[in-house]
């Protein structure tokens, strides 16, 4: 028996050496191609910089990519005086006829590390330490035809290693993430689009939705949005239903039980007044969702609206929301606030930024009684509390003093400090999708304090590194749920073209 356990043991060790060693050689093999790609298309664009030194066609908003690539635009490019370098001959593909009709072509590649030590406070069944490496890759084609009219076509595949219990949008084979066409009419002052597609609804910078950028498959829709622009408004509304993440090649279908409406309209210095005032009403409809007091069918209402400006040397985000519906056979009535403030201190050779977050997101008072008060932002980011991504912005209150710390060559390192507590000890804490944290008959309220560094670092114009290190400390009610501290560990390397 002991010469057979000698045998399990050292076969059982070369075989998890082994597996480090392949996931080491993947996760060094993709940072490679990274660095290769960003490292190529860096010597195009100095190249592209000397060439287009003193180009004034040249605008400065256009130079970065943003999180969402279908608004960017490389018209632009058709108004330089000198001839296009290899990269903007990429970015721009004159078609013939007007400089509207052209093919614009880019992707991404990342590869991220998320560590938990252990995950989730220690509990549950897959609280133990665990490190996962993920891979990912978008490629996009954006096509215009004329001023009136445009295609959007993006495709993504996506891999991930070492999580105990893989999550849908971790995975998958090569499949469709956005196709939509844009219609573009004049419409008095402005424009009017009718968008009908796959694609990712950016309705504007409420906190309360997000595209689920920090996973390795970002959330996408299948649906219409309408929208009027000029220099003042902008006015959206829209009808659609989630996408569902399945593993296979080209497989991702409409999901039948999840569906989001509404409208959103943005004011731009609304009477000539330094501030932009959103106001929205939002509608998201689940056939099953799970709360402190049990699951069943929601139908939850968001109307809200947010402030975003300057006041004095202060920069400031302010945004709050009612949520009204019905859940099961209970009314829904809850509600969620937000606020940012934070000051830049300029002329130092470095940026100092000195700032405060806080979220209050409301809960249940009395499960029994008729009325449902747990707020339930509709899509927000898993990390809109905090950068490990496991708690959610309901029944939870948080105070975030940080520092923020601009230095030369794009480099930015920023350190802050995270008070957490529940916001009515009757409701549960919630944690990743369909996880409650629950410690039953304690009157704790902290829930954790957490303290994190980061840095990120665009090497490049398409080379950015970023890292992340939090150690979070377990509050009282978590401790009574018999959880403990843990750290949480990031890298991440990413190309975009």
């Amino acid at each position: 028996m002991s010469v057979g356990c000698d045998f399990q043991c050292v076969f059982g060790g070369l075989a998890v050496g082994r597996r480090r060693r392949d996931r080491l050689h993947r996760v060094a093999s993709f940072a490679v191609v990274i660095c290769a790609v960003a490292g190529l298309l860096t010597s195009i664009d100095s190249l592209m910089a000397q060439e287009t030194a003193g180009d004034e066609s040249r605008p400065k908003e256009e130079i970065r990519f943003r999180l969402y690539r279908w608004q960017e635009d490389y018209l632009w490019l058709s108004r330089k005086t000198e001839p296009l370098s290899d990269y903007e001959r990429f970015k721009y593909i004159h078609l013939g006829g007007a400089p509207t009709n052209y093919l614009s072509l880019g992707g991404e590649l990342r590869y991220r590390y998320d560590g938990y030590n252990p995950y989730l406070f220690g509990l549950t069944a897959n609280g133990k330490p665990f490190g996962s490496n993920q891979e990912r890759m978008f490629l996009h084609g954006d096509l215009h035809l004329t001023e009136y009219f445009r295609a959007f076509v993006q495709f993504d595949a996506a891999a991930e290693a070492g999580r105990p219990v893989q999550r849908a949008f971790d995975q998958s084979a090569p499949d469709l993430r956005q196709a939509f066409g844009d219609l573009i009419l004049p419409t008095g002052k402005g424009t009017t689009t009718l968008r009908i597609g796959r694609q990712e609804l950016w309705l504007g910078p409420s906190r309360w939705l997000a595209v689920r950028d920090p996973t390795n498959i970002r959330r996408s829709f299948d649906g219409a949005l309408l929208e009027y622009r000029d220099d003042v408004f902008i006015f959206r509304g829209f009808a659609a239903k989630a996408v569902l993440i399945y593993p296979g090649l080209f497989d991702d279908p409409t999901s039948s039980s999840e569906a989001f409406r509404g409208f959103y309209l943005r004011t731009r210095r609304l009477f000539s007044l330094p501030v932009s005032v959103d106001l929205y009403l939002l509608d998201k409809q689940l056939d099953r969702v799970t709360y402190a007091r049990g699951s069943g069918r929601e139908d939850r209402w968001t109307g809200g609206g947010r402030a975003a400006g300057k006041l004095a040397s202060l920069d400031y985000a302010i945004e709050g929301a009612y949520q009204f519906g019905t859940f099961g056979s209970a009314d829904i009535s809850a509600w969620g606030f937000f606020a940012d403030v934070s000051r830049a201190f300029e002329g130092f050779g470095v940026t100092p930024r000195f700032g405060l977050r806080s979220h209050y997101a409301s809960g249940d008072r009395n499960l029994k009684e008729s009325t449902l008060r747990t707020f339930s932002a509709p899509y927000p980011a898993a990390s809109v509390i905090s950068e490990m991504s496991l708690l959610s912005v309901s029944n939870a209150f948080n105070l975030q003093p940080y520092v923020q710390l601009t230095l030369p060559y794009n480099l930015v390192l920023g350190a802050n400090w995270n008070w957490i507590w529940k916001a009515t000890a009757a409701d549960s804490v919630y944690g990743p999708i369909g996880t409650l944290i629950t410690a039953p008959n304690s009157p704790a309220s902290t829930v954790a304090q957490i303290g994190q560094v980061d840095m990120t670092w665009d090497v490049t114009r398409f080379l950015q590194v970023h890292a992340l290190y939090a150690h979070i400390f377990a509050g009282d009610y978590i401790k009574a749920a018999r959880g403990g501290d843990f750290d949480y560990y990031r890298l991440q390397i990413m190309t975009r073209f």
